[in-house]
């Protein structure tokens, strides 16, 4: 009677001991200072113990039949005991090493790509297979290639066979098949180990042997000219072909050939010594504003022209220097740039690339307008 005679407000209560049980530890407390609110929770405590409900311990966790007969379940699984120390630990670990062998299997899309490339290479038949290169006698060449970042020579020795007849020629050389045995080949089969080339030689006999030396080192110039174009961002970039002087050793006064790599495709001249090609019929922007580009980029000090090639990889270029010298006979010096800019209308990739249009008399500027209305230069 007195408990319910008490104030609805808060008292302080003394209660005998009592235990909570959570988990493996017994919480204790004795004498301890609560308020009305804390006696009501510990006396529904109190009902729940006398009417015989105890809280779940370990000992009352059991497994079903079922959960043994499972198959797919390994060892280490089925005895999982959520009690061992670092038991789950070493599951995560495990289950993730498992992951990583599935996910490693996989091929990123560049890898498919490079085995594309490479299916294609083996896949790929031989365009001079029909001439028998093969059957040709083997000989020894020595290789000159020129590097113009340290204006040096590397001199190398090769295993070629050259066609005794030309298939081409130009206004000043004539162009053979070439076949190069690699320097990596162990077996000497030329049919897997061997490189297509094309080897060019002066029609003219009395051309001094540094002319083909001469001749390498403009087009290794001027590949790097095409480097810094492209790295302007272009729409499309552009490259030179790479070339050397192959010496042939074997044969009577080791005669000289330029060779450069075997390029299937359709071969265009865009633009000569003296300024654009009208009779091409595909009057593209990029060859043109590279030439514009050397100009601006050198300072005004020399030009690249006589641009010619399969697609955007270029061959057999002529550079312009203001000075004149250097770069064999076709180097017209100022003339020659002059003879350019006479027949050069600056393009989008011009004005993309920041170039200044070339100062012209306005008789200069009818004759260019009249040749662009003849040709449509739109293609980049």
């Amino acid at each position: 009677m007195e408990d319910a005679e008490m104030s609805r407000g808060e008292v302080n209560l003394s209660f005998p001991p009592y235990e909570a049980v959570f988990g493996s530890e017994i919480l204790v407390s004795r004498n301890a200072e609560r308020t009305l609110s804390d006696y009501d929770w510990c006396e529904e405590f109190f009902e729940l113990e006398e009417a015989g409900v105890e809280p779940l311990t370990l000992d009352d966790i059991t497994f079903n039949n079922s959960y043994e007969l499972q198959e797919d379940l390994s060892d280490e699984e089925f005895n999982f005991d959520p009690t061992k120390s670092l038991k789950i630990y070493s599951m995560a670990r495990a289950e993730s090493s498992k992951r990583k062998k599935k996910t490693s299997k996989l091929i990123s899309p560049a890898k498919c790509e490079w085995r594309k490339a490479l299916n294609l290479i083996k896949d790929r038949r031989d365009p001079w297979g029909n001439f028998h290169l093969d059957q040709i006698k083997s000989e020894k060449g020595r290789r000159h290639r020129y590097n113009p970042l340290t204006q040096t020579w590397v001199v190398d020795e090769c295993i070629l066979k050259m066609d005794k007849e030309p298939f081409a020629e130009g206004a000043m050389r004539e162009c053979f098949r070439m076949k190069k045995l690699s320097n990596f080949s162990m077996n000497n089969d030329w049919s897997r180990d061997s490189n297509n080339f094309v080897a060019k030689s002066y029609m003219d006999e009395a051309t001094p042997r540094e002319t083909y030396f001469e001749d390498v080192k403009m087009q290794m110039d001027s590949k790097v000219w095409a480097e810094d174009y492209n790295r302007h961002n272009p729409p499309k970039k552009v490259d030179m072909f790479m070339m050397g002087v192959m010496e042939l050793v074997d044969q009577p006064g080791a005669p000289l050939y330029h060779i450069e790599h075997y390029i299937e495709g359709a071969y265009v001249k865009y633009n000569s010594n003296f300024g654009f090609v009208e009779d091409t019929g595909k009057c593209r922007q990029t060859p043109q504003a590279l030439s514009h580009f050397t100009f601006e980029r050198s300072g005004h000090e020399l030009v690249v022209v006589d641009i010619q090639g399969v697609g955007d990889l270029y061959t057999d270029p002529q550079i312009h220097t203001a000075s004149g010298l250097e770069y064999g006979d076709g180097n017209l010096g100022i003339q020659g740039m002059a003879l350019f800019f006479q027949s050069h209308h600056c393009n989008k990739i011009c004005h993309s690339l920041g170039l200044t249009p070339f100062d012209l008399s306005p008789n200069e500027v009818k004759q260019l307008e009249y040749t662009i209305q003849r040709f449509n230069i739109t293609s980049e």
